[in-house]
Formats: C-alpha cells, sequence, structure tokens
C-alpha cells in the first residue's frame, strides 16, 4: 500500500489562485495523501472556494475552522497544521502554499527520496513563475534561486530551504514541536532543527513546482529617479534588515532554548560562540562570522549582513 503523506496548506486571502493549486494536488500521481488547510480569516472568497473542494474530494479536510483566534500569520497557521498531522501520527509532511502551482510527479519523487535515502528530509528545485504562472526566463531562474545545502552554519544567516519544496518525516516533525512564536517561518525553523540535531538532509536537484511571483510583493513605495529618494529607499531597506535580523537572534535564542541538548555538540558550540560575540560588540561578531566561515550567499550580501549585525540596539547584545 502506498505511504499515506500528509500536506498542509496554511491560507489567507488566496481566491485569485488557490483554486489551481488544488488542481494541482488532486492531480498528483501519488494518490494516498491528506490534506488539511487550515484559514487565517480570509476576508475574500478562500474558504468558500476551499469548502467547494471539500464537498469534491474526502482527501481535503478543513481544521479549526470554529477557532476564534485568527490572524496570527503564516507561520503560526503552519504550526497549528503541524500539531494536528503529528496528532494524526503523520509518517510524512509536506508543506503548500495557496498560490503555487505543483508538478503531477512531485509527492511520488519527494517521498521516493525520502524513504530511498533515508532522509529526515528532502527538498527539491522549483521554478519561478509570474502571476499566470508562465516561467520566468531562464536568467532570471539562474539570478534569484539559491539551492544550497541547509548547514547548520549556513542556518544561522539565512534560510535555504522554501517549505513548499520539502517534505519531513515524523520523527524530524515531532522534533520541531511546538513551533514558538519567536520563530520567523515554519520552514525555517525546521531546516534549523533538521542541520541542528544533525538530522539527514537530501536534496533532490529537480525542479517539482511551479513559484509564482506575485506582482504586488514589489514595493512601488520609493523611486529612484532623485538621489534623496535613493537615501530613503537605502535607509527604509536599512530598517527592515535590523528588523529582519532582531527576530532571526530572537529565533536562534528559541532554538537553543527548545533544543538545547539535542543539537549536536559541535553545532551548539557554534551558536554559544555567536551569542558570546555578539554580546561583545561589533568587531568581535566580524571577526567571529569570518573565522567560521558563517556567510550569506554572495560577497555583498555578507557585507550587508555584518553591517547590520553591527548596528543592532544593544539590548539585543546582552
Amino acid at each position: 500500500m502506498e505511504s499515506l503523506v500528509y500536506i498542509l496548506l496554511a491560507s489567507y486571502n488566496g481566491a485569485q489562485y488557490i483554486e489551481k493549486q488544488l488542481d494541482s494536488i488532486i492531480a498528483q500521481t501519488h494518490t494516498n495523501w491528506r490534506l488539511l488547510i487550515r484559514d487565517d480569516g480570509s476576508t475574500d472568497s478562500t474558504l468558500s472556494i476551499i469548502k467547494k473542494y471539500v464537498n469534491i474530494d474526502n482527501r481535503i479536510k478543513i481544521i479549526d475552522e470554529d477557532k476564534a483566534v485568527k490572524g496570527n500569520g503564516a507561520c503560526q497557521n503552519f504550526a497549528h497544521l503541524m500539531e494536528a498531522a503529528v496528532a494524526q501520527d503523520a509518517s510524512f509532511i509536506q508543506f503548500s502554499d495557496q498560490d503555487d502551482y505543483w508538478f503531477s510527479n512531485k509527492i511520488e519523487l519527494l517521498l521516493s527520496t525520502i524513504i530511498n535515502s533515508k532522509s529526515s528530509m528532502v527538498y527539491s528545485d522549483f521554478l519561478y513563475a509570474d502571476e499566470k504562472l508562465n516561467e520566468l526566463p531562464a536568467s532570471v531562474q539562474k539570478a534569484k534561486s539559491s539551492f544550497a545545502f541547509p548547514s547548520f552554519k549556513n542556518g544561522i544567516v539565512q534560510n535555504h530551504v522554501y517549505g513548499c519544496t520539502m517534505m519531513i518525516d515524523g520523527i524530524l516533525a515531532k522534533t520541531c514541536m511546538p513551533i514558538p512564536e519567536v520563530a520567523e517561518n515554519h520552514d525555517y525553523w525546521i531546516a534549523l532543527v533538521a542541520s541542528g540535531i544533525g538530522a539527514k538532509i537530501h536534496h533532490l536537484e529537480k525542479p517539482l513546482m511551479l513559484y509564482r511571483q506575485h506582482s504586488n510583493n514589489v514595493t512601488g513605495s520609493f523611486k529612484d529617479h532623485y538621489i534623496l529618494s535613493r537615501i530613503e529607499r537605502f535607509l527604509f531597506r536599512f530598517t527592515i534588515l535590523r528588523k529582519n535580523e532582531l527576530k532571526k537572534i530572537n529565533m536562534l535564542k528559541g532554538l537553543d532554548e527548545q533544543l538545547n541538548k539535542k543539537l549536536m555538540v559541535t553545532n551548539k558550540s557554534l551558536l554559544d560562540g555567536f551569542f558570546n560575540a555578539l554580546k561583545k560588540g561589533n568587531i568581535s561578531i566580524v571577526l567571529y562570522c569570518i573565522k567560521n566561515k558563517i556567510k550569506r550567499h554572495s560577497f555583498m550580501s555578507t557585507i550587508i549582513y555584518f553591517i547590520t549585525l553591527c548596528n543592532l540596539p544593544k539590548t539585543q547584545k546582552k
């Protein structure tokens, strides 16, 4: 009998795109799956569309529909879905965004890979697509894609694994629970836990889905025509970078507290050293990162990362 795969989909105001994604899941060559959907308080017709599919296919279920607390964001939405899947003793779990499109063999290939490679987590490549799911040019794919192996050292700096590309086994899922509120994203948390405890991770170098790019994801708040506007844009971006870095540091602290002895000794030591260097001040954290080869995917982004670390509020360095 085919292994049962749980698919977790967190929805919110996705009426414009969600039908295509649900259709792509229903069209999977691997048919033994269960789709759990949790809506985070949509104000459009998302929930009505989902209910239509629930009536069409009994493998699709809505959870927490009557829960009063909504609007906690995608990460905690997925956290509730993970709790539901773990409670049902799921052996294999996948994550679905509401606006992507899965190739028909996605579940089949990820499942065979995680079983045959005896891994705790596998993840695939993807192809960027425009709003209408037309593949973007090869030059864009190459420029934007990053499929680096998610070592714990890499994870301190940035997440390399998108949740919509991964499959994890039930043991890793239980180890990840609970996903705390300090987690930046559910997929980032899972990748950190997996690499932190030394779980086996396998990268399937094959695109298995279209990753839709939204036109409204591109901010147009600042124009580049004038020097003043460029300065405003830089300061705006730097403020966002600092805010994101503070979130990441709080997540790393949460990871250290929650896993602690479950972390590999080398990873625990690396994390402790990172926190200690952060306390000492600007040059210490930069030197520590350089010494331990903690860096982002490019030279320029690494420099920006170092500058951001050096300009964090002092309260975060204690």
